[in-house]
């Protein structure tokens, strides 16, 4: 696998990250001393150290001008690290089983932890506004339990994300992420490449009109796949009569266009994932058609939120290799911080055969 990274010295880039506040710059700007900053932050000014209401006020002031956040781990080992490395989702992964989507990726971190001699942690994050997750929890970056963490799922609060990288906090993404104003560290999937594969094999069995359905979310995975069927189109313009891309959100609007696509002469159906996909069978179906005899229905991900009732052609994520190589470019960052370059992959899809993908009839 191959690291790309980006030039430190490109001009006119996103913003990198700062130097993280420590205690002493607080002291130094509250005017107060180090013991008065640290009795505050750990909320003991009724100790040792006395701390009027008025001082304690200045060193908050302070506190926030900085933006210091305070580090809930003793990091007392040697070098300052715990060797913990931490996995965060804004979803609920856990417990996890082999069927899930993302068992895969959490075995690759797992296995990974483990060839580095380190410990797991998994966390779920701090609860806020009653319901929500959350990284920080009043002003404080709960990942600081560890070293640094790998962050998987997609319900995600990208301006608390792009604030834990502002901070400094090492921290890489399992899948492609391109925040606003800073660039993230990651390990992606070559949807683009397996999208136009998988397309090109499509036309290769002689379908001339193929449709997309299209989940109608902008996240950097369907971006990629975006990509990979414009490419595929244009790669075919003289071997397809359609390649058309249709906005469909959930089963009704599946349920609701099968009929039409079918009624205007479309082939393949290739689906964002393997529950539009079950939607596209069961449309199918209720018009009496048999899949793939009448009707091919491909897709773009194994992702289902239940077990499919048929084993569809489709992309596979390559879930436990993204996971193991987010850990081994999260240790590059951890034996290398002073450099601030973003690491980033992309690992291969593969694609498993199923029994929904055919030459069209006639």
């Amino acid at each position: 696998m191959r690291v790309i990274r980006l030039d430190p010295d490109a001009m006119n880039g996103p913003e990198r990250p700062r130097k993280r506040p420590t205690q002493a710059d607080v002291a130094r700007l509250a005017k107060v001393s180090a013991a008065v900053v640290s009795a505050v932050v750990n909320g003991r000014t009724s100790g040792g150290v006395r701390v009027g209401d008025r001082t304690a006020a200045r060193v908050e002031e302070a506190i926030q001008q900085l933006g210091y956040v305070p580090n809930v781990a003793a990091r007392n080992l040697a070098g300052g690290r715990s060797n913990i490395i931490g996995v965060f989702t804004y979803e609920a992964l856990f417990p996890m089983d082999a069927m899930s989507f993302y068992h895969p990726f959490l075995m690759g971190v797992e296995e990974a932890v483990e060839n580095l001699d380190c410990h797991l942690l998994l966390f779920t994050g701090s609860h806020v506004d009653g319901r929500r997750r959350a990284i920080y929890k009043n002003g404080v970056n709960t990942l600081q339990l560890a070293d640094g963490a790998v962050i998987v799922g997609q319900a995600e609060d990208r301006d608390e994300l792009t604030a834990l990288l502002r901070e400094g906090f090492p921290a890489v993404f399992i899948g492609r992420r391109e925040l606003t104003s800073i660039e993230a560290s990651y390990a992606a999937a070559d949807y683009n490449t397996a999208t136009r594969q998988l397309v090109e094999r499509i036309s290769g069995l002689g379908h001339r009109r193929i449709a997309r359905l299209h989940s109608g979310s902008g996240h950097e995975s369907i971006v990629d796949r975006d990509a990979g069927f414009i490419a595929a189109r244009a790669l075919l313009a003289d071997r397809l009569d359609a390649a058309d891309v249709f906005i469909t959100p959930n089963a009704a609007a599946v349920t609701e266009l099968v009929p039409r696509l079918v009624e205007q002469g479309y082939t393949c159906l290739v689906a964002d994932d393997c529950d539009r996909a079950g939607d596209a069978c069961a449309a199918a179906e209720e018009l009496g058609l048999s899949v793939p005899r009448d009707l091919s229905i491909a897709a773009l991900s194994e992702f289902s939120f239940t077990a499919p009732h048929r084993d569809f052609t489709t992309v596979v994520t390559p879930g436990r290799e993204m996971g193991a190589a987010a850990v081994r470019l999260l240790a590059d960052i951890l034996a290398n911080p002073s450099d601030r370059t973003p690491r980033r992959i992309v690992v291969d899809c593969a694609t498993r055969d199923g029994d929904t993908l055919a030459p069209p009839r006639g």
